[in-house]
């Protein structure tokens, strides 16, 4: 379906180049069509920009979700680290996650607003998500200070995935994972 395939052509291409670097005659060209024919789908590059950004967002949540489930009756520590260690594989790997990633950190000037409100939505779902998951544990804080801490590791994890490469993610995830779990646990 010609939609699906300029969807997917242009989270790779916002995801390696960003929003101004972005070219939806790059993004047709990709997908075997005229420049004009997105326009059938979408009125501007803003109204992709920000179908992607939504989809993304639904996307990540989805992952993260589907991913405590599945792993739910493994211990909390595996769970918890695999989950960070696999934004590494998931940013290297997945034009979708890189696309999220990049345009919360990075959104342009004129839709940083509404590309704020996907973010805020993904952060406060996540921190219900992560709330949920820790009531029941056995931990030494509340489970939402888990959570919101949790995200605070997750946020610095993504933080070195952009600006610092692979080996700076290694050292900060597992310096910070350390002092994470053992404060979570602490009695």
């Amino acid at each position: 379906m010609t939609i699906q395939k300029i969807k997917a052509a242009a989270f790779k291409s916002f995801a390696e180049n960003g929003y101004e670097g972005g070219s939806l005659a790059q993004i047709a060209e990709e997908v075997g069509i005229k420049k004009q024919s997105i326009y059938s789908y979408f009125k501007s590059k803003d109204e992709l920009y920000m179908t992607l950004s939504k989809e993304a967002m639904e996307f990540e949540l989805a992952y993260v979700e589907q991913f405590i489930e599945k792993n739910k009756k493994e211990e909390m520590e595996e769970t918890l680290f695999q989950l960070l260690h696999a934004c590494d594989l998931r940013y290297a790997g997945q034009d979708v996650t890189k696309f999220f990633l990049r345009s919360a950190f990075f959104p342009p000037m004129h839709l940083e607003k509404q590309l704020m409100e996907h973010v805020y939505f993904y952060l406060d779902s996540l921190e219900q998500q992560f709330t949920h998951f820790f009531k029941s544990q056995s931990i030494a804080v509340t489970p939402r200070e888990a959570a919101i801490s949790y995200l605070a590791l997750l946020d610095s994890l993504f933080v070195e995935l952009l600006y610092g490469g692979k080996e700076r993610f290694e050292k900060r995830l597992h310096a910070s994972w350390t002092v994470f779990y053992r404060g979570i646990n602490y009695a």
